[in-house]
């Protein structure tokens, strides 16, 4: 039974694999549609549709490969996984969806919510923003540390600010 703990039952993975053939098409048309209102659409679709996908017993162990367009990142002691993505609003907005899935059977899972538009620039470097009040970015790698206040780890995210405007960021997390 222990050898069984986390995996995926053999009934879920059809159900896994048809949200994961609907978020990639999401995914795709979130990044490649042409009108702005279709993106949005298709950005909230993706959003209910990963939640649905994720609250399937044992989801962290489902590799979700054929989501190209969102980033899934783990770190080395997989305690939990990111996803994030980016929306192209115009030529001087972008805003960023995450969520963090922490390694449970049942669905433990923060949405992160974009604020960055909340913040300024002058205190970015130090804030200290909570998954409601999230900078966000496309994260594309974590790192984990430890401190004297316990396991922490580094998330390396890019950020489209604006069309010319582009920067890379570093943000440490902690639970």
């Amino acid at each position: 039974a222990h050898a069984q703990a986390g995996r995926i039952a053999q009934a879920d993975l059809p159900i896994l694999k048809e949200y994961e053939d609907t978020l990639g098409l999401c995914g795709f048309l979130v990044v490649n549609d042409s009108l702005p209102e279709n993106r949005f659409a298709t950005c909230k679709k993706l959003i209910t549709t990963l939640v649905q996908a994720l609250k399937v017993k044992n989801s962290f162990n489902y590799p979700f490969e054929r989501l190209r367009t969102v980033s899934i990142q783990y770190p080395a002691d997989s305690t939990f996984r990111i996803f994030t993505w980016q929306l192209y609003v115009d030529v001087d907005d972008y805003r960023y969806y995450g969520a963090i899935q922490m390694n449970s059977p049942d669905l433990v899972l923060y949405p992160l919510i974009d604020r960055s538009v909340n913040v300024d620039d002058d205190d970015l470097e130090q804030a200290v923003m909570s998954p409601e009040q999230w900078y966000g970015a496309l994260y594309y790698n974590i790192r984990q540390f430890d401190s004297p206040g316990g396991r922490k780890y580094l998330l390396f995210g890019f950020d489209g600010v604006s069309l010319f405007n582009k920067r890379k960021l570093i943000d440490v997390l902690h639970f």
